[in-house]
């Protein structure tokens, strides 16, 4: 016997457990990715799930009522299942528009309003939010009309993933107070062009 009280066959059988316990956990874990990669596969072939986007109403100057939509553009996929959430941050209640998908809503200041929507008709379409009335909160001036783009293309490998994109740049304030200039609850009657 060697010293310490162990057998040339025990201690055989101590590296042959610990063996067999490394081959355990390396097929488990071979398991476990062979699955994930499986999973992953197959919803790549599928369009089942929802995208979310977020759409923000900021207000960038409360006195001169300089507001716009960020992203002002958003990309789809034809078919794509969408969920817009429109946050507004404008100190008025907003009305957001997307006329072609029969959305809309009424947001209060400072709340967001989650619609649904697929993605179904191919084109440009525009979404807007009304003029605002005068108000103690928009120092007695109407707040402009905002106005943003949908496009929806067939072309889902440019589009692979939903993405809200555009400039969302503030307008300049001749472009808000523009934007501001007709009845409330409408927009101009020379509706801004698609960038």
């Amino acid at each position: 016997m060697p010293a310490g009280g162990t057998t040339l066959f025990g201690e055989r059988r101590t590296a042959i457990t610990r063996t067999q316990t490394i081959i355990v956990v390396v097929v488990l874990l071979l398991a476990v990715v062979a699955g994930e990669v499986a999973l992953n596969n197959a919803n790549k072939g599928s369009n089942t799930g929802t995208v979310g986007i977020d759409l923000h109403i900021y207000e960038d100057n409360p006195v001169l009522q300089i507001d716009h939509f960020y992203p002002d553009t958003i990309y789809l996929p034809l078919g794509e299942n969408v969920s817009l959430a429109i946050q507004n941050g404008d100190d008025e209640t907003r009305v957001f528009t997307l006329t072609q998908y029969n959305i809309n809503v009424t947001i209060v200041s400072g709340t967001t309003q989650r619609v649904t929507l697929t993605a179904n008709k191919l084109g440009n379409f525009s979404f807007v939010s009304p003029i605002t009335p005068p108000s103690s909160a928009s120092a007695g001036r109407k707040g402009p009309c905002l106005e943003g783009f949908f496009f929806v293309t067939q072309n889902a490998t440019l589009l692979s993933t939903t993405v809200a994109a555009g400039t969302g740049v503030p307008p300049t304030a001749a472009a808000a107070a523009a934007a501001a200039e007709g009845a409330i609850g409408s927009c101009s009657s020379a509706p801004l062009t698609a960038p």
